[in-house]
């Protein structure tokens, strides 16, 4: 199907086949997004990204199903858990600046279940762009049919607006305890408004930790993510590099991407 490992390759289908079956013509497809398409897959650290996209809300009761399928051994997914976004198909098509989902679930290995209903969130646009950039379609219309241009001033906002998240929450329990995450998404949205274009985690770091006069913590995080160590990044280092990008002014930012 998609990667040479079976594990994935078979969750994925399994996930896209009860999806289809739940949500027949309702479905416009079910696309795979964040690390798995980015050459980024850490079986440790890496959430199995997908997101599924629809014509018409989701009634109460499918919303059920979805729970009861997905806390099914079955459908246990491979690495660190699930997050699976549902957004309705006129969000994608035709992006604004603060886009809806209509549902999210996320399954963390040993926690179950999580659900959140309808809201805004413009981190949603970085999921657009990951999947009209390097998605691959599991079920349903191709990513070019559904999902429209981004355009990048928009994607800036959004990358800002996690970092501000990041100032806000360093070493959150349960996003992140060791503070790598902030250092790698400073990374990502570093190289982001250099280059015009959407990296994975690592890339954005490596490519940022010859630049950084603290190279240090970019490796640290990087260490982190990649499993070799356990412990806490510096606070204080953490928030330097977080202030440094978002002081940054974009120099590759034309209309579109």
């Amino acid at each position: 199907m998609l990667y040479m490992d079976d594990q994935i390759d078979d969750y994925l289908d399994r996930l896209a086949t009860t999806l289809q079956s739940l949500l027949k013509k309702q479905l416009t497809g079910v696309y795979l997004s964040g690390s798995l398409v980015m050459d980024d897959w850490i079986p440790t650290n890496s959430d199995v990204d997908v997101m599924c996209i629809v014509d018409r809300p989701l009634k109460d009761s499918v919303k059920l199903k979805l729970v009861d399928q997905l806390a099914e051994e079955r459908l246990d997914p491979p690495g660190s858990g699930l997050e699976l976004v549902f957004v309705l198909e006129d969000e994608v098509i035709k992006p604004h600046s603060l886009p809806s989902y209509e549902y999210v679930l996320t399954f963390q290995q040993n926690i179950g279940v999580k659900v959140k209903e309808e809201g805004m969130d413009e981190g949603l646009l970085m999921d657009f762009t990951i999947c009209y950039q390097s998605g691959k379609t599991l079920i349903g219309k191709p990513i070019e049919e559904v999902f429209g241009v981004v355009p990048k001033p928009w994607l800036n906002e959004a990358m800002k607006g996690s970092l501000r998240w990041h100032k806000a929450h360093v070493f959150h329990p349960f996003y992140d305890p060791y503070g790598h995450e902030a250092v790698l998404n400073a990374c990502r949205t570093w190289c982001f408004k250099e280059n015009g274009r959407m990296t994975s985690k690592t890339k954005g770091a490596l490519w940022a930790v010859s630049r950084w006069s603290d190279s240090d913590v970019v490796s640290h995080a990087l260490s982190i993510r990649e499993g070799s160590r356990t412990d806490r990044l510096d606070e204080e280092r953490v928030h330097a590099i977080l202030d440094h990008v978002m002081m940054m002014q974009s120099t590759k930012l034309k209309a579109f991407i």
